[in-house]
């Protein structure tokens, strides 16, 4: 499996469809999430210039995992849609805290083997903490479900809520935080990953091919 780290700017329209078609498959054909996107394209408003996407490829070159991310200093997706999750405060508009959307870990061509699912999403997790960190970030912000924000306490991430949950749809969301602890990277990290370091894996120029990284 490796991971690779692509600046919205420098992406080929090949790989745009691509990483659009896997979002529609992901979270509208399995997920059954109502979003507003063309057949078989999951691509919206927040896929902005300053957006860096998280791609994480089986060995055959598949994806198996995703993840989107911004600053908060611009527009993001859980200040505009979803401001109910923050209750009483404000969107961060903040150099220090990135948003975390569209994260995925799920292998749509293969056994959907939950133990390696875990596995991506743990490590396309800690690759964006790293990424966005590389860009001085000290958290990410993100509107998730309540399973998941229990899915990340289990594995132990410094996580927190920022308002009570509230219902849209059939899902109980949450607009959660997430620290770059010492405790999140010990919780995410395994013997492959413990060598990163955040000055790795800065989002690449527009110009430049994507970041890779090889985990095994």
């Amino acid at each position: 499996m490796h991971i690779e780290c692509h600046a919205d700017t420098a992406l080929s329209e090949r790989a745009r469809f691509e990483l659009a078609s896997y979002r529609h498959e992901v979270f509208v054909e399995r997920l059954g999430w109502d979003l507003p996107c063309q057949p078989g394209l999951d691509q919206d408003q927040f896929d902005l210039p300053q957006a860096v996407h998280l791609a994480a490829r089986a060995d055959d070159g598949h994806l198996i995992g995703y993840a989107r991310l911004l600053p908060t200093t611009g527009r993001y997706l859980l200040a505009e849609l979803f401001p109910d999750l923050l209750g009483q405060q404000a969107a961060p508009q903040d150099a220090a805290v990135w948003e975390l959307s569209r994260y995925a870990a799920m292998d749509t061509h293969g056994s959907g083997n939950a133990s390696d699912e875990l596995f991506v999403g743990k490590q396309v997790l800690l690759r964006a903490i790293l990424t966005a960190a590389g860009s001085g970030a000290e958290r990410l912000v993100f509107c998730t479900s309540v399973a998941i924000e229990r899915l990340a306490m289990r594995w132990g991430v410094d996580i927190h809520r920022m308002a009570p949950p509230v219902r849209h749809g059939r899902q109980l969301l949450v607009a959660a935080v997430i620290e770059f602890s010492e405790q999140t990277l010990r919780a995410l990290s395994n013997r492959d990953s413990l060598a990163l370091s955040a000055a790795a894996v800065a989002i690449p120029r527009a110009a430049s091919a994507p970041a890779v990284i090889r985990l095994t």
